[in-house]
């Protein structure tokens, strides 16, 4: 019987998920935070923080059960990982939540340098080096995906202390920041697909571990949220310059 768990280190395995777990806490403590600026009570408060985390876990609990059972592991165009987690993920989010009128009510209390601090998140996409070194990731996959989310996380912070300070240059500078995030995670994915089309033609299978556990939950979560998140950071900055008119 085939084995559809990573051939990483148990070590690197666990570490990772408890990473990417960790990962999670910033979003759901951004959203309590602008639900308690927007005047709602603790309890509902905590009730959206607790909310986000369920609806992750369950999530990638879901991506999990397919990913042991080798669904991913198929060549096929679209990937399968792609159409069963990354696509509906961003239906979602961009079509169902984000058209809610809670989120649009937490968009609007949420202070700008929170939403970029999220972003911090980012540094799991330090597993992608871990991946390669080990030599279950082609080189030029893995330094892309480790690269943007390094630099994207990083710049992060000098960024939100920017807007924090009210920097002259900060609102600049979220835009730059913003659209490198974006795009980063877009050409990533188109670099995914080409990869997979190649193997497809070939009958190989050079980044089977983002098919499989628990690796498996980069491509399950991290487009469509990552999107998702940085969307969010343009519609407070659509709202910050209608408040300037």
């Amino acid at each position: 019987m085939e084995n559809y768990v990573s051939a990483m280190p148990l070590w690197a395995i666990i570490l990772f998920i408890v990473s990417f777990l960790i990962s999670l806490i910033p979003m759901a403590n951004t959203a309590k935070q602008a639900a308690l600026n927007a005047g709602m009570s603790n309890s509902k408060s905590r009730n959206i923080q607790l909310g986000i985390l369920i609806f992750y876990i369950l999530w990638l609990a879901y991506a999990s059960i397919l990913a042991l059972k080798g669904v991913f592991t198929v060549n096929t165009l679209p990937p399968r990982v792609f159409l069963f987690t990354s696509i509906p993920l961003m239906i979602i989010l961009f079509i169902i939540i984000g058209n809610t009128g809670l989120y649009k009510k937490l968009i609007h209390a949420a202070s700008l340098e929170s939403l970029i601090r999220i972003h911090v998140f980012r540094v799991v996409g330090i597993f992608f080096l871990l991946l390669y070194f080990n030599k279950l990731l082609p080189t030029n996959f893995a330094f892309s995906a480790d690269m943007g989310d390094l630099i994207t996380a990083i710049f992060a912070i000098p960024v939100a202390r920017a807007v924090s300070q009210k920097k002259s240059w900060s609102i600049k500078a979220v835009y730059a920041w913003n659209i490198f995030g974006i795009l980063d995670i877009v050409v990533l994915t188109i670099f995914a697909v080409i990869i997979a089309l190649s193997d497809a033609k070939t009958g190989g299978n050079s980044i089977k571990e983002m098919g499989i556990f628990p690796f498996v939950w980069f491509p399950a979560f991290a487009p469509a949220t990552i999107l998702f998140l940085h969307s969010g950071v343009f519609r407070k900055l659509k709202q910050l310059r209608t408040r300037q008119v």
